[in-house]
């Protein structure tokens, strides 16, 4: 990290020290939208940012750079497990690392096991920038979390990280034994583009065979490639973490090729055949995808699924990984995990 990365860090994180109240008044006084409702806080530090540069305006490098010192400057601090280990799992045309981590309240054999997937628009991010979350979730959950590196675009464009994805499941359910992990308490988990491979994944575990995870958890989740559903408009205006230029951005690196929405490894909302799909939490916040995530949640419970909404909308996507500076996040992080570890 530069000396100009750890003093704003340091700054970042003393800023968001002071009164809720005071901070929401400094928000006012400095945001170039207004953000009322949101969490007073996040509220300041949304001003802080207004008119820096977005990932999807630098060149590729410097935003994917961008996304991991964002990501490092608001996330939980690392924490101690019992066990990493990285592994290089197969795919087509290479490998890809997958990061394990066993909890020290995991047992040795049948430990439960969640699979996540990170966010970054299928573009920018790394199971690296998600190390600190990961960590945290396997301490909470007393499961073995498996961090999934997944091929990004435009590099790699669609299908390739839900590709990538699935074969890392079906990787999983050859080695479980070997790795101590219990097939019949599995989720997958992910926010973002990962929310979307989530739910790919146990889609495609049922067309394709593969054991299929007891539980799906999807934050803020993109699920149609379309990106043309009302909020995108309504909440793509620059209020929160992600903007309407944003997502498009992302688009055009993923979908190489626009015949690909129809394809419900891109497009998940549009699989009509759900029914006895896992149960699944649904994640939504103030933010441009929160119809997405409300669509696949109705189809869901239209198809007889269990599930449950967790909704935070004094926070905007990306809060996931807001935890170490925004005590609303973290405090929304916790719950999100807690409903994991009741229900593996």
């Amino acid at each position: 990290m530069s000396l100009q990365h750890k003093i704003e860090r340091t700054t970042v994180r003393t800023l968001m020290k002071m009164p809720g109240a005071l901070a929401g008044r400094l928000a006012g006084m400095v945001e170039s939208v207004s953000r009322e409702g949101l969490d007073p806080k996040l509220r300041l530090l949304l001003a802080l940012g207004d008119g820096r540069k977005g990932f999807h305006e630098l060149p590729l490098a410097q935003g994917r750079a961008l996304y991991g010192h964002m990501i490092d400057m608001l996330d939980v601090d690392r924490q101690e497990v019992a066990l990493t280990r990285d592994i290089r799992v197969p795919v087509e045309g290479g490998d890809m690392l997958v990061r394990l981590y066993r909890p020290k309240s995991a047992p040795t054999e049948d430990s439960p096991a969640i699979m996540f997937f990170h966010g970054g628009g299928f573009t920018i991010g790394s199971a690296v920038e998600y190390d600190r979350l990961c960590r945290h979730i396997a301490n909470v959950t007393g499961a073995v979390v498996l961090n999934v590196d997944y091929r990004l675009a435009p590099e790699h464009p669609a299908p390739t990280a839900a590709d990538d994805c699935i074969a890392a499941w079906r990787w999983l359910g050859e080695q479980a034994g070997d790795l101590g992990i219990d097939t019949r308490r599995l989720a997958t988990m992910g926010d973002s583009a990962g929310g979307n491979l989530s739910i790919v994944v146990a889609q495609q575990a049922a067309l394709q065979g593969l054991s299929v995870p007891k539980l799906v958890v999807a934050v803020y989740p993109k699920t149609d490639g379309a990106s043309d559903m009302p909020s995108i408009t309504q909440l793509g205006g620059g209020q929160g973490g992600l903007d309407g230029d944003m997502i498009h951005w992302f688009h055009n690196h993923y979908i190489q090729d626009d015949t690909l929405v129809g394809d419900y490894r891109i497009s998940p909302l549009r699989n009509p055949d759900i029914a006895g799909h896992p149960d699944t939490i649904v994640v939504t916040a103030t933010d441009p995808l929160r119809d997405e995530g409300l669509a696949y949640s109705e189809k869901l419970k239209d198809a007889g699924v269990n599930v449950v909404n967790l909704d935070y909308p004094e926070l905007v996507h990306g809060f996931i990984t807001m935890g170490g500076a925004i005590p609303s996040a973290r405090k929304a992080v916790n719950a999100i995990t807690r409903q994991i570890k009741e229900r593996l």
